[in-house]
């Protein structure tokens, strides 16, 4: 896998890109046309456990929508790895509600992607907090 921005490696940040605006719309339907359907799909949303299998993504995805307020979201410092039929988009997911003050959350992202007839759907989703830039951690740490 390469960091590129190949025709395949475009194709997989506008899939990325779409994905991040069902979210933002807070659409199911928006959201379903994005994610493979299989079940061997997974997601897991900060604080989460693992959702396996995508009846279950599914469900959180309206569950999360039913009970959030409007938020905008975007991606940012994507990096697109594609391999064959698979293909993985790191980024930084940040988020804010709209009216909130405050920083946006900004969450570490992992975007998996697969191509299926044709066309890249996700296949797993997993974002977490990240660390306090002001920490006591330096950007050398790695634990």
């Amino acid at each position: 896998m390469a960091g590129s921005r190949t025709a395949a490696a475009l194709e997989v940040l506008a899939a990325n890109l779409a994905f991040y605006a069902a979210l933002e719309s807070r659409d199911p339907s928006r959201m379903e046309a994005v994610w493979s359907h299989a079940d061997d799909v997974a997601c897991t949303h900060p604080g989460w456990h693992r959702l396996d299998g995508w009846e279950d993504v599914s469900r959180s995805w309206h569950a999360i929508f039913a009970s959030s307020r409007a938020w905008k979201v975007r991606s940012e410092d994507e990096r697109a790895f594609v391999s064959g039929e698979i293909a993985v988009v790191l980024c930084t997911e940040v988020l804010a509600a709209v009216g909130a003050a405050g920083e946006p959350a900004r969450m570490q992202a992992t975007n998996v992607f697969r191509r299926e007839d044709g066309h890249w759907r996700m296949v797993h989703h997993h974002a977490s907090g990240t660390p306090d830039p002001e920490g006591d951690e330096g950007e050398d740490a790695v634990n």
